[in-house]
């Protein structure tokens, strides 16, 4: 073969064997936003991490905690009422083994972000709702049969998002995988929906609530979307493959933003200075192709000085704070659209494990919000409260 031509043979090999994505020129972000709550936080309920160990100190956290902590948070949409949040925890310290007496909620919050013209940083918790099976609507045995509640938790299962559709909220649960339904006071109303296929990746819902969009892994690098449709209770398989950047990375989170395309966190697992790739991108969930980066959460503009303000308590050996703010933790997989150009983001801090902003003081619940260098095209359904 002529020199030329295994030159070309080359070049397009080499082209083929990049990841499927197409970065938008303009793919900065910049922080416009920030509320942290510590990973100490704790609400009314019975002791929790009693396996964990008895009278240690882990990441300067005492545990067993007193009461439940409020952290670990997989999910975040829209409150019911105007300037609050629901979300969700994942029940987990580090293993369904650890966590039986880790109880699973859904939190209301509200945030008043720091922002460039000021603002407390604080997270304000105004309520919660815990999730049971007093209907007795689960075939196997949980940690709480034997109660009149039935709460639900850790070690049932796994919550990875939660989304509401009518009167109804949905939970993913990455652990059997299945949907569950809740009402809105948290009762289980059916039997869990099982999830066939790969490992759960995360689950939104289309604007009109017709159905929710459920992300599994596939095969090799690939992520597979599928729709299951609230009426006819019937899953179909959309036409969009995603294409992980590498097989060791993993989609954290998603959130629809119309009828076709959804916002996706594509991760590494490392955190701290080992955190070398969380990043968010575009990408359509009917005709796949490529996909678009919106922002590198290890590479976000700090120019307000936002994430270094007084208003936050912040470790001594803090990492990733400063003009370029970076977002370093482990598990990510709360994202929502606040409007055209602008996500809140929140850590799963893996209480009190995650070590992302400090190399011995547990990770705090970080929610973010960046603003994007381009408008997405929003439905407006997303911008109004969920109830």
């Amino acid at each position: 073969m002529p020199r030329f031509n295994r030159l070309i043979l080359v070049l397009v090999c080499a082209l083929l064997a990049l990841p499927s994505v197409v970065s938008a020129q303009n793919a900065g972000a910049e922080l416009v936003g920030r509320a942290v709550l510590s990973a100490e936080s704790l609400n009314d309920g019975p002791p929790a991490g009693t396996a964990l160990s008895t009278g240690a100190v882990i990441n300067g956290v005492n545990v067993p905690f007193d009461s439940q902590p409020v952290g670990a948070i997989s999910a975040i949409l829209p409150g019911e009422y105007p300037g609050t949040w629901l979300a969700i925890t994942s029940g987990q310290f580090n293993s369904s083994q650890n966590s039986a007496d880790f109880e699973l909620r859904v939190y209301v919050f509200e945030f008043e972000f720091r922002r460039a013209s000021g603002g407390s940083g604080q997270v304000s918790l105004l309520d919660r709702r815990i999730l049971s099976d007093s209907g007795g609507r689960i075939e196997k045995n949980i940690v709480n049969s034997s109660t009149r509640t039935r709460y639900l938790t850790g070690a049932d299962f796994s919550p990875r998002s939660v989304q509401r559709a009518g009167d109804a909220y949905w939970v993913a649960d990455e652990s059997t995988p299945a949907l569950l339904r809740f009402d809105t006071y948290g009762k289980l109303l059916e039997a869990p929906i099982p999830l066939s296929g790969g490992a759960l990746q995360g689950m939104s819902v289309m604007p009109d609530g017709s159905a929710l969009i459920i992300a599994q892994r596939g095969r090799g690098r690939t992520v597979t979307f599928s729709a299951f449709n609230l009426t006819t209770r019937q899953f179909e398989t959309l036409g969009g493959a995603y294409t992980l950047d590498r097989d060791n990375y993993t989609v954290g989170g998603i959130a629809m933003i119309n009828a076709n395309e959804v916002v996706v966190l594509e991760i590494d697992s490392g955190e701290n200075r080992r955190a070398a790739f969380k990043r968010v991108y575009l990408f359509n969930v009917r005709e796949g192709k490529n996909k678009t980066q919106l922002a590198d959460l290890l590479n976000v503009s700090d120019p307000s000085g936002i994430s270094t303000s007084g208003a936050f308590d912040q470790p001594k050996d803090a990492f990733g704070l400063g003009s370029t703010f970076k977002y370093p933790y482990r598990q990510i997989s709360a994202v929502f659209p606040v409007d055209e150009q602008t996500l809140v983001i929140a850590n799963n801090n893996n209480v009190p494990f995650g070590l992302g902003r400090s190399t011995s003081t547990a990770d705090p619940t970080d929610y973010i919000l960046i603003r994007l260098n381009q408008s997405l095209n929003l439905d407006p359904a997303f911008l109004r409260p969920i109830r």
